[in-house]
């Protein structure tokens, strides 16, 4: 630790590096810059981003941020030096990296600065990195699993929380109205949720909420299909618990997932959520709110002539839930860790 910076209590500010080398803007890049907003009350925060990020406008003017001017690539032995020197400038308490690029190159210069790493695995997706760690995060027990941690090691399980942002009166759509949200890419199996759409027997809109490149590819599968009237790709949007409040249903169509994001806005802001079985969703949903790809139009189906009753078990899910997921708790979970990674790390 930083002299002077006190004991490892409540009242010890830290200066935490936040490092996520991506240069979009997900549900992982919300993740980074809700943390980094909320620790910024308490700590002192500064942002690593990469130069072509652009998420620079959406931190909090207590957030630091020091722009990466080398080109982004991973291997790139410039972007290396200029971590290392940019690193050693701050001269953190701890370094918090998220997703597997900014994992790595961390981990590669801090063989040479030696300071406190945490990595948060977003998936549960291959991260060799991942496994020779001390300090790992994941945000969910299956994420966790996929961590094969190096003898001493720790892997805490720290789910994604959520800002419960204010959104006034919303009127439902008029006709059954189902919302998907995401970027548009083929792990979100929006195509799928398309496909089983056009098979449903009564009226209903579908209303995907997102950018991204396979815009072109779902706009002619939505042609194809004859569905124009019925499915639109809204585009990117910040307003997404107006949205879910429209909608009668939201649907997580996934096939591969780390929280998933959308499920936990749901908690606090939908009627009703049915989800495939990625990432956390088999710790929060019950089996009868879980559907495979195949059985969407199925599920989606049943829900509709049976709505109440599947909103109110949605219902009494989120109340129970969603608790957990508050933006308050994980940062409160998060600097327990920071404060157990220092203590530890002392001797």
């Amino acid at each position: 630790m930083r002299a002077g910076s006190g004991g490892t209590g409540d009242r010890q500010r830290l200066r935490i590096v936040q490092f996520m080398a991506s240069g979009g803007y997900g549900g992982a890049e919300q993740v980074l810059i809700e943390l980094s907003n909320a620790l910024a009350q308490r700590h002192e925060v500064v942002v690593l981003l990469l130069r072509d990020a652009v998420i620079q406008d959406r931190f909090s003017p207590l957030v630091r941020q020091v722009v990466l001017r080398s080109h982004p690539t991973s291997n790139n032995p410039f972007l290396h030096i200029e971590l290392y020197s940019r690193l050693k400038a701050i001269a953190p308490d701890i370094v918090h990296t998220h997703a597997a690029k900014a994992t790595t190159l961390v981990a590669r210069v801090n063989r040479l600065l030696r300071y406190c790493h945490l990595g948060t695995k977003h998936n549960d997706r291959k991260g060799r990195i991942f496994n020779g760690l001390r300090w790992v995060s994941a945000v969910s027990a299956k994420a966790a699993a996929s961590v094969l941690p190096r003898r001493g090691a720790e892997v805490r399980v720290i789910p994604n929380g959520v800002t419960v942002a204010p959104c006034g009166p919303v009127a439902k759509e008029p006709v059954f109205t189902i919302l998907a949200v995401g970027r548009l890419d083929r792990i979100k199996g929006f195509d799928v949720l398309i496909d089983q759409v056009a098979c449903l027997p009564f009226d209903f809109r579908l209303r995907i909420v997102g950018e991204g490149p396979e815009r072109r590819r779902l706009e002619q599968r939505i042609e194809a299909r004859g569905l124009a009237g019925k499915v639109s790709l809204e585009g990117f949007h910040d307003d997404i618990p107006c949205w879910m409040q429209r909608a009668h249903l939201v649907v997580v169509s996934s096939h591969q997932e780390g929280g998933p994001k959308v499920m936990i806005e749901a908690l606090f802001h939908a009627d009703l959520l049915i989800a495939t079985p990625v990432g956390a969703v088999p710790e929060v949903l019950p089996a009868l709110l879980q559907v495979d790809h195949d059985r969407l139009a199925a599920k989606i189906a049943a829900v509709h002539g049976d709505y109440e009753r599947y909103r109110q078990i949605f219902a009494a899910v989120a109340a129970e839930r969603r608790d957990d997921f508050s933006l308050a708790r994980i940062v409160e979970l998060y600097c327990g860790y920071y404060r157990h990674i220092l203590s530890v790390s002392r001797y």
